[in-house]
């Protein structure tokens, strides 16, 4: 049975006025002048402008999920995660999901549902991460990675998901929900 919340007694603030200051290769930074609920001028605002992203639980047939390896620039690091990245314009999240996969593993999966969606971070940016369940992931070929990037594929017992996150092994937030989500709907 389904939660049900009551609705909230707050009202949303108003954007009188959106100016974009940044254009940047992955993102935009969009300048908002606010109305408080009760029509009064409040600060401005910064937001990022991202496009939407996704991620791919994938589970091998044999219960092993599909893992990489991948550096990243923010923190300066290696970070262990799950196939994903930015749904290019005009295409769906699953066909973006399927193509990620493919592109950073050499896998391919033969069946796909939504597992969950987020927002990667409400307070700065207005865009949507989507989460599949990726089931019968096999090795169909070569990975074939975007210019700048280099993945290291890692199999792992599917019922690891849970530990990777308790331990720390796992800390990208988006991967961390995916993963959550997975084990969650595992353990039902």
């Amino acid at each position: 049975m389904p939660l049900i919340i009551a609705a909230p007694r707050l009202e949303r603030w108003k954007r009188a006025s959106t100016r974009r200051v940044g254009e940047y290769r992955v993102f935009a930074v969009d300048q908002h002048a606010m109305l408080d609920p009760g029509g009064n001028a409040a600060r401005d605002v910064f937001t990022f402008s991202c496009p939407d992203w996704c991620n791919v639980v994938a589970v091998t047939d044999d219960g092993e999920l599909i893992l990489i390896w991948q550096y990243r620039h923010g923190v300066d690091a290696l970070s262990l995660e799950i196939p994903g990245g930015v749904i290019d314009e005009g295409e769906s999240a699953e066909a973006a999901a399927r193509r990620e996969l493919r592109e950073e593993t050499g896998y391919e999966a033969r069946s796909w549902e939504p597992l969950l969606f987020t927002h990667p971070n409400p307070a700065l940016q207005g865009n949507r991460c989507f989460a599949f369940l990726a089931t019968g992931a096999h090795l169909a070929g070569k990975a074939a990675f975007d210019e700048n990037e280099e993945c290291e594929v890692v199999r792992m017992p599917a019922t690891s998901a849970a530990t990777l996150v308790a331990e720390g092994h796992v800390t990208h937030a988006l991967v961390v929900s995916a993963l959550q989500a997975f084990a969650l709907r595992a353990a039902r």
